[in-house]
């Protein structure tokens, strides 16, 4: 007596919405990768009458009020900023960075950065919150 197999159904998955899922994936690590850089950090940005919109960051430097700098989301000193922005430069001359100081901290408590980030030969662009 023969023993007969079942006739096991063939599977069809959809390959469409996997390009859809993937697509979103994309979308979803791209903008939270920049909420990381700046969100663990508590900065209340100076305001401003007259701002201009500028493009993306390619990189960020933030200043707390406690004085603490923070270059791409992680707790750094200025020496490590100035090295890192010199690789940065070295591979493009117009590399710009946003930097961010708290409202609170005085020039002689944020000039160090700013003379740090000069010395790299990175261009800075000092952002702020429009005044209402």
């Amino acid at each position: 007596m023969a023993i007969r197999r079942r006739k096991k159904p063939s599977l069809v998955l959809p390959l469409s919405s996997m390009g859809d899922i993937a697509f979103l994936l994309i979308i979803f690590f791209m903008l939270a990768s920049n909420f990381m850089k700046t969100g663990n950090v508590e900065l209340e940005k100076p305001l401003s009458p007259a701002l201009e919109q500028q493009e993306a960051p390619k990189c960020s430097v933030l200043m707390d009020n406690q004085g603490v700098i923070w270059y791409e989301g992680m707790q750094s000193s200025k020496e490590e900023i100035t090295s890192a922005l010199k690789e940065q430069t070295a591979k493009d001359r117009n590399f710009i960075v946003h930097v961010s100081i708290d409202k609170e901290l005085v020039k002689k408590d944020f000039m160090p950065l700013i003379e740090a980030i000069s010395e790299s030969g990175a261009k800075m662009v000092l952002t702020g919150e429009p005044e209402d």
